[in-house]
């Protein structure tokens, strides 16, 4: 049967040796009010945990510059984590697939700051970015000035076949790579008014004899 216990005041349990433990074999713990846990570490050995409030607070003892990084760890090897955390020292927030138990070593890589104006970009300005094996890259020798709409690359094009005539674009001309025709290159120009191969010299040559 149910058995009740009735307090007037704190009821305290204090054990005797700082060894001692208070152990509790139960199915259920229902605790109606607040649950204040002061100690120093704070195990939760549990298959799910569901956390009803939207936002969890990390680093809640941080009055100023306590700690530069916090985080969360997740456990991958007997001492290896992998890891996400908030880089106080350079504002921005960090990712890790190797780190230590404290989220201190290792390489870690900014995915976002607080102000996406100040993400730094590889290279000088005018420089397009790209993918460089998987990395951020930049060149001087292709660039674009946004004041100019002028895009310059200073090296070669490689145009593929794409087996088709592509749309029209208003108030503008598309080169592309198609099957060779007569003009011998296979690179053809389009607009709303034309649409013809490039001829090689080549084959100028040999027009103009007959013609």
């Amino acid at each position: 049967m149910s058995t009740y216990k009735r307090i007037d005041g704190d009821y305290n349990i204090i054990s005797i040796n700082p060894s001692d433990n208070v152990i509790i074999d139960t199915n259920t713990v229902s605790i109606q009010g607040n649950l204040d846990v002061s100690g120093n570490l704070t195990y939760i050995n549990v298959t799910e945990l569901n956390v009803t409030d939207p936002f969890i607070l990390l680093n809640a003892s941080n009055t100023g510059s306590y700690y530069s990084n916090s985080g969360v760890l997740v456990h991958k090897t007997a001492s290896d984590y992998a890891g996400i955390r908030w880089n106080n020292v350079s504002a921005s927030w960090q990712v890790s697939s190797s780190t230590g138990n404290a989220g201190t070593t290792g390489s870690w890589q900014d995915i976002a700051l607080g102000n996406i104006s100040n993400v730094p970009a590889p290279g000088s300005n005018t420089q397009v970015i790209f993918n460089s094996s998987g990395t951020l890259g930049a060149n001087a020798n292709l660039t674009f000035d946004y004041s100019t709409s002028k895009v310059t690359v200073q090296g070669h094009q490689a145009f593929g076949n794409i087996g088709t005539s592509p749309s029209i674009t208003a108030n503008a001309v598309s080169v592309y790579h198609n099957a060779q025709g007569g003009g011998g290159t296979g690179l053809y120009v389009k607009s709303a008014t034309v649409e013809d191969e490039l001829v090689s010299k080549a084959k100028a040559i040999v027009y103009g004899i007959i013609f």
